[in-house]
């Protein structure tokens, strides 16, 4: 196999690229096997999302796992976080197929061990690329197996960490599924939950014709805004492409970030625990972590990607993870990430306090923040070195660079998934802020 072109595809946690270019039907047969070859279970959850290629790549996945004797057993059409929470509950490896928020042209595949262990560049991910570099066997299609729903073992589970009871049906709010794989599920959540909602764009459509499936950018929230004032609804919530992303607007159209996200979460568990620990990546702003502290909770700091926050959660056993990209992880669903777990959690807050999510976000006070700007870049690493010798000092390079000062922070550090960098920005006003994008922007232009 070519082996650039494995290198191309297999990122830091996870394998993505287009499909019939970068993932042929052939490459992932041969990743399928060597998946299959890289975990000791004789048996392999297997999912995917709504996308239009998944036919073939399933087949292709499958018939790689039955090529080294190995069973599938496949759930079907699900969210990323099914596949997560069954590998947890079953003690089975598990494997999505799934492209998440990229354009309908994507595909790729998520990977976790039994348990819902993640498995990421250091954890597993470069031998099965190794394995499947090495895996000659030509592209033999085997008979496709049976689907097994298991969505309602799954809705059980959560039921476990969320009583229905707990949630008001008084609490109405808007759902934009992006035409994602949500709407395989949704009538079931809905059903077990009693959610008192509307949807949009709820047909899994892996065309995507209303808008991309991504919910960090603005632009594609605009019509959950539009639902959420001209219904009066207390809240909205859109999801990505595989719905392991859930990012919230409140009763006034605002966007809660990812980073007021883990904090409104973050002090709700710390009231309920009284001593938490929790882990935030690295461009979670620092007023937010600064908060937390100072009221007691330990904060731990991990690179971004699912699979270092989960394996640092394990390690650390801590209580809950946030990412800024509006990833949440809870240790009681296996320290895994859950868009729709996220959603049950943010009702049930909503419904105890039994106030509106604008007035929730009014207890806080944090530094003006960009949100999350990305640019396109031919070269990431020349444009950090740009980045970092113009300004003094030192930088944190846990992951990307981190610069903090006195008057602002930044950090900017390269897409694990696409050719771009990110910039993350937080500064003590709004001038300061402006300002800071403004040079860095330059300095990449």
């Amino acid at each position: 196999m070519d082996e650039n072109k494995l290198d191309l595809i297999f990122k830091a946690y996870d394998v993505r690229g287009v499909f019939n270019e970068t993932i042929t039907p052939k490459v992932g047969f041969k990743i399928g096997a060597a998946f299959a070859s890289f975990v000791d279970s004789n048996e392999i959850i297997v999912g995917h999302d709504g996308r239009i290629s998944n036919n073939e790549m399933f087949a292709a996945i499958s018939s790689g796992i039955h090529s080294v004797n190995k069973k599938v057993l496949y759930v079907g059409m699900v969210p990323t976080d099914v596949v997560y929470t069954l590998s947890g509950i079953k003690n089975l490896p598990g494997l999505i197929i799934t492209a998440s928020h990229n354009p309908k042209e994507y595909t790729g595949l998520k990977f976790c061990n039994s348990g819902a262990v993640a498995i990421g560049k250091e954890t597993g991910l470069n031998e099965i690329k190794n394995l499947a570099e090495k895996f000659n066997d030509d592209l033999n299609m085997s008979e496709l197996p049976e689907m097994q729903t298991m969505n309602q073992l799954y809705l059980e589970h959560f039921k476990n960490i969320v009583d229905p009871s707990e949630i008001s049906d008084k609490v109405k709010f808007a759902i934009d599924g992006g035409n994602g794989v949500l709407g395989a599920i949704i009538e079931d959540l809905a059903e077990s939950f009693s959610l008192n909602f509307e949807g949009l764009y709820m047909e899994v459509d892996g065309n995507f014709p209303n808008h991309p499936p991504d919910p960090s950018h603005q632009d594609n929230l605009f019509d959950l805004k539009n639902k959420v004032l001209s219904q009066n609804f207390d809240f909205g919530v859109a999801f990505d492409g595989d719905a392991d992303r859930s990012v919230f607007v409140d009763d006034k159209g605002n966007v809660i970030s990812g980073s007021m996200m883990t904090c409104l979460i973050s002090d709700w568990l710390f009231e309920k625990k009284s001593e938490i620990k929790i882990v935030h990546n690295v461009n979670v702003q620092p007023s937010v972590i600064e908060y937390l502290k100072n009221k007691g909770v330990k904060t731990i700091r991990s690179k971004v990607g699912h699979s270092y926050i989960k394996k640092i959660m394990r390690d650390n056993d801590a209580d809950f993870g946030g990412e800024h990209s509006a990833h949440f992880y809870l240790r009681e669903n296996f320290y895994a990430d859950s868009g729709i777990l996220t959603l049950l959690i943010f009702l049930k807050i909503l419904s105890e306090k039994n106030i509106k999510s604008s007035e929730l976000l009014q207890n806080y006070n944090f530094k003006p923040s960009s949100g999350e700007i990305n640019y396109i870049v031919e070269d990431v690493e020349t444009s950090l070195k740009k980045i970092e010798n113009s300004f003094e000092g030192e930088f944190d390079k846990l992951d990307g660079i981190s610069y903090f000062s006195d008057d602002f922070w930044f950090n900017v550090r390269g897409s694990n998934t696409e050719p771009m960098l990110r910039l993350n920005a937080e500064a003590i006003n709004q001038k300061t802020l402006d300002s800071i994008i403004e040079k860095i922007s330059n300095i990449i232009d």
